[in-house]
């Protein structure tokens, strides 16, 4: 905005909070700013910041070749001091380089207030990039709490083994949790 539209805008704004709202008057039609452009003719459905379908992130150029996916439904106890196994180890072929992504959800309940969960994906022994940090503190008045995780790991050819672990401060139990392990070219 030039500075000579912002200092109108600016005294027209201030003329009407001094006048009040019987300076607008009712009903009549109040034309435009001369060359402002209309909020309401915006339409952010095709705003250029989307990101279309089967598009390669422009970042890096990589494409998504497949995902491996666990799930579990039943509860178990998790001790608290070291890394606990959330789901069996996965493995993952890549034909060239590849880069692992992991998206990680844990729905646990504890009785302590201080505790905390980080949700741990491992490839090939070396904790992902984002791997295991805190992610807050389990509220036991809300009984289950869903902690998330995003992490990656650029890996070269072969296979590898993906697995996700958790670790806590204090016991906890570990309700459904879902691991989506995507692996991009």
């Amino acid at each position: 905005m030039s500075k000579t539209k912002l200092l109108l805008s600016t005294a027209v704004g201030l003329a009407f909070v001094v006048a009040g709202p019987s300076a607008m008057a009712v009903g009549k039609k109040h034309a435009p700013v001369k060359g402002a452009k209309s909020a309401v003719g915006i339409n952010f459905a095709k705003a250029p910041f989307k990101v279309k379908k089967n598009q390669a992130p422009s970042k890096n150029g990589l494409k998504e070749r497949f995902m491996v996916e666990t799930w579990g439904v039943t509860t178990q106890a998790v001790v608290p001091g070291y890394l606990n196994v959330e789901d069996a180890p996965q493995s993952i072929f890549c034909k060239k380089a590849c880069t692992i992504t992991t998206m990680n959800t844990a729905e646990l309940l504890s009785y302590y207030s201080y505790n905390q969960v980080g949700i741990c994906p491992i490839v090939d022994g070396y904790f992902t990039n984002g791997s295991c940090y805190f992610s807050g503190a389990l509220s036991f008045d809300q009984l289950y709490t869903n902690r998330t995780n995003q992490t990656n790991l650029s890996v070269g050819t072969g296979t590898h083994t993906a697995q996700t672990y958790l670790y806590v401060f204090a016991p906890a139990y570990l309700g459904h949790y879902q691991n989506d392990y995507h692996v991009y070219h």
